[in-house]
């Protein structure tokens, strides 16, 4: 997994699997709904920003998996980079709103290490997969909409509200919209 996808493949139009995840993965995003819906908002402005399709998401407590279809000339890098720069922001705002001193001192420690940064939400990297099958993207789907399933949070796949398991089995658009009539985006196979 790891860069190999985006170093290669990374502006010239594929669908990818993102996985990113909260530094020692630490569960910061079940402090309440808000949390998840700052995730939802930053997502849905970087698809407009770049331009990308989202296929499928899921929401967990300490990490995120997307699969997004990039269009040619925009990287996902790039994508990535706005989202988590956002999210951290936004974040760590709300944890002071909240006065969540105890998750303001964790992520406060994370960015110990890292030299200009005093908040560190994410792990410096994000994991990357390029899907260049239907089979492939099928089970990626499947593996997103299970996550939480596996994770005991729920007993159903489209029980957990931050999914797009709602907009595939109940045509759920209403929390960010998903694309589940895709077609396969590969720069490699046109």
């Amino acid at each position: 997994m790891g860069r190999r996808g985006r170093s290669i493949f990374g502006n010239q139009g594929n669908t990818f699997f993102i996985t990113t995840t909260v530094v020692n993965f630490d569960p910061v995003f079940s402090c309440g709904d808000i949390y998840y819906l700052i995730l939802i908002d930053s997502i849905r402005h970087v698809l407009e920003e770049h331009h990308a399709t989202l296929f499928a998401y899921v929401l967990m407590p300490s990490h995120v998996h997307f699969i997004i279809a990039m269009p040619e000339g925009e990287s996902i890098s790039d994508l990535m980079r706005d989202f988590k720069k956002f999210t951290s922001t936004k974040i760590r705002q709300q944890l002071e709103k909240d006065n969540q001193t105890s998750w303001i001192s964790k992520l406060k420690a994370n960015a110990a290490t890292s030299k200009g940064q005093v908040f560190k939400l994410w792990m410096d990297r994000f994991d990357d997969v390029v899907i260049f099958s239907e089979k492939v993207l099928r089970q990626k789907i499947e593996y997103i909409h299970y996550n939480p399933v596996k994770a005991g949070l729920v007993k159903e796949p489209e029980d957990w509200k931050y999914s797009s398991a709602r907009n595939y089995i109940l045509d759920d658009n209403s929390l960010i919209y998903v694309a589940t009539n895709w077609e396969l985006v590969s720069g490699n196979n046109s």
